[in-house]
């Protein structure tokens, strides 16, 4: 039986219910103006009656809101296995959430002083890389078109050749570690406690200068075969001052990313921002299991449940009140059995289903 039905079949019984203590009398002795409940009477039946029934409503409204409230509860319980596991992954993901701060304070509190990279070095970097390629890409693309290439091929071959002088400038960022990596370098034994923990930031260079040297030698060769490999793509196409003018262009352009490339370049920055970065996605994670699936249908079914029971429950207790109005209304029509009230001194007794406050039992 749904729980409306419930409700509809429950008021229909409170309403015969009271119907029929109203016409309740029980048998006259000779009047009086104003008499007490004699002493030798104690509980009437029909007050036993009303009291089963007060007991009958709690026991049907908590049938009802038991009924209501299972296909929430049972919503609870089918995601509460998902929920569990859910809560533990939280568990896990609320350390890494406190890990990752620690170590980024940590790190910005030690290393910030050592940053020397300006505030859009970085904003410029990623602003100006695109350009300079899809720049030489477009000079490229164009006198290959003109060359009488294919479309598609010559796009291939354009934005080969503008990734090609992007890359040779990459050299820059380089020296510009090995640089600053120089003028930070300390012996271990006189780096601070917060210091020795990124030892490997104070340790200098490391050697390597003849690798550098070799890709900074590779660099200028690939800065090199563009300019002449565009110069002369140009100059076929468009004469010997063009071919010039294009060549001395896609060499500075892939100078330019090397320039770029040494503004932007901060081993310190870069870690600082690796952590901020993975502060960012382990909060973004822990967000993402906060509001996941099971454990929001695990809490709103447990509070739509938890809501539907007190309702039902604070239904059958104003129910069992009732009954024992009725029961007192029965006491009210029949003063010549039962008396007025209660002697002088004895302000309640028991009525319905529990002692009246501050009466005896």
């Amino acid at each position: 039986m749904s729980p409306q039905r419930v409700i509809g079949a429950q008021k229909d019984q409170t309403a015969a219910w009271q119907q029929n203590a109203a016409s309740v009398t029980l048998p006259q002795l000779d009047g009086s103006a104003a008499c007490p409940r004699p002493n030798n009477i104690g509980t009437v039946y029909v007050q036993h009656e009303y009291q089963a029934l007060g007991e009958e409503q709690l026991a049907l409204w908590s049938a009802a809101g038991e009924a209501a409230a299972s296909p929430h509860q049972a919503q609870a319980d089918e995601a509460s296995t998902a929920a569990a596991a859910t809560e533990f992954l939280l568990t896990e993901s609320e350390g890494q959430v406190r890990h990752a701060h620690t170590d980024h304070q940590h790190a910005v509190r030690t290393l910030s002083h050592h940053v020397k990279r300006s505030a859009g070095a970085k904003l410029r970097y990623w602003l100006g890389m695109p350009v300079l390629w899809f720049g030489d890409t477009g000079g490229v693309w164009a006198a290959a078109v003109m060359n009488g290439d294919v479309i598609y091929i010559a796009l291939f071959l354009a934005l080969a050749s503008g990734m090609a002088g992007v890359c040779s400038g990459l050299a820059g960022a380089e020296l510009r570690t090995i640089r600053l990596a120089r003028a930070r370098q300390q012996a271990r034994d006189q780096l601070s406690e917060d210091e020795k923990r990124y030892h490997q930031l104070f340790a200098g260079t490391g050697g390597g200068a003849g690798i550098l040297k070799l890709i900074g030698l590779l660099s200028l060769a690939v800065v090199g075969l563009i300019a002449f490999g565009v110069g002369t793509l140009r100059a076929s196409v468009d004469g010997q001052a063009a071919g010039l003018t294009f060549g001395m262009l896609a060499a500075a352009t892939a100078l330019a990313s090397g320039l770029l490339s040494y503004s932007a370049a901060d081993d310190v920055a870069d870690l600082l921002d690796a952590l901020a970065k993975r502060v960012r996605r382990v909060e973004a994670r822990h967000l993402q299991l906060a509001s996941s699936s099971p454990l929001r249908l695990r809490a709103a079914g447990q509070a739509v449940a938890q809501s539907i029971e007190k309702e039902y429950a604070l239904r059958g207790q104003a129910a069992a009140e009732h009954m024992e109005a009725l029961a007192w209304h029965i006491q009210v029509r029949n003063p010549a059995v039962l008396g007025h009230g209660f002697p002088t001194g004895e302000q309640g007794g028991v009525i319905g289903r529990r002692p009246r406050r501050g009466g005896a039992a």
